[in-house]
This record gives structure tokens, sequence and C-alpha cells, in this order.
């Protein structure tokens, strides 16, 4: 095979990917946006009719803690899956070892995904108390 056509069958294949995606992400952001405009136009046709509606669900920005710690266990569980991976090539091909090193940067992202966690919770537990009073 030609050197030059060697080199873009691994570059298509990632734009092919990535450009697929995208595009799949682009659509359920758009689809989202469409539904969300049509809940909104049915509440305010309902209004005009004069029926009654149900209280518009309004998203807040505020997520739970608990989200945190799913994400900080997802990245946490991906560094060390990358890790063994990385770990299990070094040990039966190449013996080098920098790769596995890269799979730190997940595991430390998830550790800080905990503390953050644990930060949350106590500032909403802090903001539990404050109202009570």
């Amino acid at each position: 095979m030609d050197p030059i056509m060697e080199g873009l069958v691994p570059i298509t294949i990632v734009a092919i990917i990535f450009t697929t995606l995208s595009a799949v992400g682009i659509v359920l952001i758009f689809a989202a946006i469409k539904r969300r405009k049509m809940e909104i136009d049915a509440y305010k046709a309902a209004i005009e009719k004069g029926l009654p509606v149900p209280e518009l669900k309004i998203r807040t920005s505020a997520k739970s803690p608990v989200s945190t710690l799913k994400a900080a266990l997802v990245w946490i569980a991906a560094g060390i899956g990358f890790s063994i991976m990385m770990l299990i090539d070094a040990l039966q091909d190449s013996h080098d070892f920098m790769g596995v090193g890269v799979g730190t940067i997940p595991i430390l992202i998830g550790i800080a995904l905990v503390i953050s966690y644990f930060i949350e919770k106590k500032e909403r537990a802090k903001e539990k108390n404050n109202s009570n009073i």
C-alpha cells in the first residue's frame, strides 16, 4: 500500500468517528430544544383557553451531590481500567511503563470529584441548617 494512503486511513477513521459523534450530539441537542419549545407552546395554548395547567417544570442548574459522586466513580473506574490496560501492554510487549502514568489523570479527576462531593454535601447541610433557623 502507498505510504501516503497508510497515513490517511487512521486519520480518516478518526475524522469519521468524530464527525458522526458530533452530528449525533447536535441532533440530540436540537431535539431537546424542540421538545422544550413544544411543551412551552402547549402551556401557552392551555393558558389562553383558560384550562388548568400543572406547574411548569423549571430546570435549575443546581445538581445533586450524588451526580458528582457518580461522575467521580466513573472517572476513577476509567482511570483504573486504562492503567491496567497500559500495564498489561507494557508487561507483554514494550516494557515501556510511561503509558501507565496517563491512567492517573482520570483517577486524579475522580478523586477531585469525590472531594467536591464531600464539600457540596457539607455546604448543603449548612444551607439546610441555616434555613431551619
